[in-house]
């Protein structure tokens, strides 16, 4: 039975996936992501329902518009199999529970803010306040401390806006998802959350600097990394936090 809902899970992420592409693609050109039919941005033709199968439409049509056979981005077919990975990772950890409805949102939200960020460098309030209605479902039905939660909105928010401030070198969209993402996973998990994008952050761009991809003072989206940072740290935060400090002690 596990199983059955644990498939189910992962294939419910993959059909979230195909419409979180729509909304990847509609939001930053400011359009309806409810009315009108998805369609070939190329050519413009509709889509048909039986090509809006999550990954395997893609497959099937190799990658293709069926009608003017323009190439569709390998991305689409990516964010469907990772939403479903990121559902399943969600069921495994939290099972039959409200916190697992709400980690199913949190991914859902996570994946847009990153794809958007990454490719406009923007990061939109509306999905701030998602999270933060999600934190608010969490300490008034799963009993949260408040308390916790409140200094999880500040203490890496606030250092963020430090920094801003003295270098320009992060975003308002930045220290405002880790305000709200602080407020929905409380003080250890967002301390996690912050460490493992900062460095996921810092190892890309050392990269590309390296190889010269980019300049020293270039800009280079922090959301992304911020939210691998904040899936990981919803699934496991105050056990790795945990796992750290009982090294010292």
């Amino acid at each position: 039975m596990h199983t059955y809902f644990a498939t189910v899970t992962f294939l419910f992420g993959c059909i979230i996936g195909s419409f979180l592409n729509v909304c990847i693609y509609r939001i930053p050109h400011h359009e309806s992501i409810i009315v009108g039919s998805s369609h070939c941005p190329k050519c413009s033709t509709p889509i048909r329902s039986y090509d809006l199968i999550p990954i395997f439409s893609f497959i099937f049509l190799k990658g293709k518009c069926r009608t003017c056979k323009a190439k569709i981005s390998f991305r689409y077919p990516v964010i469907e199999f990772l939403t479903g990975c990121l559902f399943l990772g969600v069921f495994l950890v939290y099972g039959y529970s409200l916190l697992t409805l709400l980690g199913l949102i949190f991914s859902a939200v996570l994946v847009v803010i990153a794809m958007i960020d990454f490719d406009t460098m923007d990061i939109y309030d509306t999905f701030h306040f998602i999270i933060i209605g999600l934190a608010l479902i969490n300490i008034l039905f799963l009993k949260a401390n408040l308390v916790d939660h409140l200094l999880g909105a500040l203490i890496i928010s606030i250092p963020f806006f430090i920094v801003a401030y003295l270098t320009q070198g992060l975003g308002g969209g930045d220290i405002k998802l880790m305000a709200a993402g602080g407020f929905l996973l409380g003080v250890q998990s967002i301390v996690v959350a912050s460490l493992i994008g900062i460095i996921l952050g810092g190892i890309t761009a050392s990269f590309l600097l390296l190889f010269k991809k980019k300049q020293a003072k270039s800009m280079m989206s922090f959301g992304p990394f911020l939210c691998i940072g904040l899936y990981a740290a919803f699934l496991f935060g105050t056990s790795i936090f945990q796992w750290y400090f009982s090294l010292f002690s």
